[in-house]
């Protein structure tokens, strides 16, 4: 197991700093350019996983830095799609219907009837704006061009 590393001594206090070691690359191979994009570049990036074992995944970017961002991000999605699966749909139907209760009640709250329908739409359009976002940042972003 490489779990653990022992970065080094702290020559003062005599400690040892012990870190857990992450995944990280241990050779990229350029593969090929890309048909239809002709900037698009494809690389056989080889992983050094937590255990030990190593893992060969494809990357596609415009340059090897974007190709292992997009990779990055791609597993940054994965392990967030993984914590949101295990949210029940009943939960997010009470959150969407509590904003919309909870804007509905702060619109005529702060509003004396003149601008309530303003308002309110402002209110959609910002929740419908940070649904997008979301829904934009969830998107894989390695993939073949």
């Amino acid at each position: 197991m490489i779990k653990n590393i022992i970065i080094g001594l702290k020559e003062k206090q005599n400690e040892v700093k012990i870190v857990n070691m992450k995944q990280k690359v241990i050779n990229v191979t350029y593969r090929k350019g890309s048909e239809s994009f002709p900037e698009w570049m494809k690389y056989e990036v080889t992983l050094l996983n937590e255990d030990g074992s190593t893992t060969k995944i494809p990357a596609y970017g415009k340059d090897l830095q974007d190709a292992l961002s997009r990779v990055v991000h791609d597993q940054k999605v994965e392990k967030l799609e993984q914590k949101t699966k295990r949210i029940p749909d009943l939960v997010w139907a009470v959150l969407w219907f509590g904003y919309i209760f909870g804007w509905t009640l702060l619109t005529f709250e702060l509003s004396n009837g003149k601008f309530d329908g303003l308002i309110f739409i402002i209110g959609i359009a910002l929740i419908t704006s940070f649904t997008l976002r979301a829904k934009l940042w969830f998107r894989q972003r390695n993939i073949d061009k």
